[in-house]
């Protein structure tokens, strides 16, 4: 069976008002998704590391991502959710953008429900 990393990376503007549509920004890669790899190697932790490593300039150790969720998304395929929650920091994506709510249907990307809800789920903890 084969399991994928998902990492749901959230980004807080704190130079803006809460009010503000883009106060609360998500990000994604270039293709329109959350970034996400085949576990591969000997364990969870240095894919976790491969996976920021790709698209952050930063580390694990300051991306502090939590685990967020497990389920069987296909009838080979496990999925394990991370979250990371950072502050703006300009410059800190290798690739991909960090969208705002209201960016998303201007940037064509739907969300799925399944993800929408663990992003409820985790919100309500700001």
């Amino acid at each position: 069976m084969k399991v994928k990393m998902t990492l749901i990376a959230t980004q807080r503007r704190l130079q803006v008002e809460m009010g503000d549509d883009t106060f609360f920004r998500i990000f994604f890669t270039n293709e329109k998704k959350f970034p996400s790899i085949y576990i591969t190697r000997d364990n969870e932790k240095e894919t976790l590391k491969q996976l920021v490593d790709k698209y952050f300039h930063c580390g694990t150790e300051w991306l502090c991502p939590e685990l967020l969720d497990f389920r069987v998304a296909k009838n080979n395929e496990c999925e394990v959710i991370y979250a990371s929650y950072m502050p703006h920091i300009y410059d800190i994506n290798k690739s991909g953008h960090f969208i705002s709510d209201e960016q998303l249907e201007d940037n064509n990307i739907e969300i799925d429900p399944y993800y929408e809800e663990l992003l409820s789920r985790k919100s309500r903890g700001f």
